[in-house]
């Protein structure tokens, strides 16, 4: 009798072994399945990367050499390529929520970072050589704050620059970029704008505005209302 209760509770503790062991192996093998999701996706965001930074680089030796007859069809071309950058950036954004900041995530963001200030410069030129009238909203944020406070800022901020693109359509070209991850394309119109805290928002390389500003504030800069 006492055999069997032994051999009994042996069996229950065996049973309760082999059923922790299954669940950690599953999870860990869940770990490295996502795990190795998450690189591939980085690795093939890197990809892309390379082939817009190269893309506009073209880009910008074309808008130096095209014609005025060009301009509507360069200027369709940098709407399109704004806008799927800034989709691009919402990915981004919602990923960084999700998961801690590793150095894979931080190259991403400054890939990410200096391809929009390329598309800032590119704007500027195809502006001037085409005598455009639509405006740029250029948004510097702190792209790690420590501060709480500016963070829940920065949410605000976005929001409310969101629903101004979706008002304004291809009459504003908007370009969130991290202006604190040490990059010096991004330093240097810091530098130019007389930038010395984030968050701050950029309009039309004329009118800088720190801090929170309401959809109306901004309005107000803007050349088509």
């Amino acid at each position: 009798m006492v055999y069997k209760i032994m051999n009994s509770k042996f069996r229950i503790f065996l049973e309760s072994a082999i059923i922790s062991m299954l669940v950690l192996i599953i999870g860990f093998s869940l770990g490295l399945y996502v795990e190795s999701n998450r690189n591939d996706k980085i690795i093939e965001n890197y990809r892309n990367y390379e082939i817009q930074a190269l893309d506009l680089k073209l880009q910008n030796y074309y808008y130096q050499i095209m014609d005025s007859s060009s301009c509507d069809m360069a200027i369709e071309q940098n709407f399109q390529f704004a806008d799927d950058l800034y989709l691009t950036g919402l990915e981004l954004e919602r990923f960084e929520e999700s998961n801690q900041i590793t150095d894979e995530l931080l190259r991403e963001k400054k890939r990410y970072s200096l391809l929009k200030t390329e598309l800032w410069l590119n704007t500027i030129l195809l502006k001037k050589k085409c005598d455009a009238s639509f405006d740029t909203l250029a948004y510097l944020y702190a792209g790690d704050p420590a501060n709480s406070k500016i963070v829940a800022q920065q949410k605000i901020i976005s929001n409310v620059l969101r629903d101004l693109k979706e008002q304004k359509g291809n009459n504003l070209i908007l370009l969130p970029v991290a202006g604190d991850l040490n990059l010096g394309a991004v330093e240097l119109q810091k530098r130019v704008h007389n930038i010395t805290r984030l968050p701050v928002i950029i309009i039309n390389e004329r009118i800088v505005l720190e801090g929170f500003q309401s959809m109306e504030d901004i309005k107000k800069f803007l050349s088509l209302i």
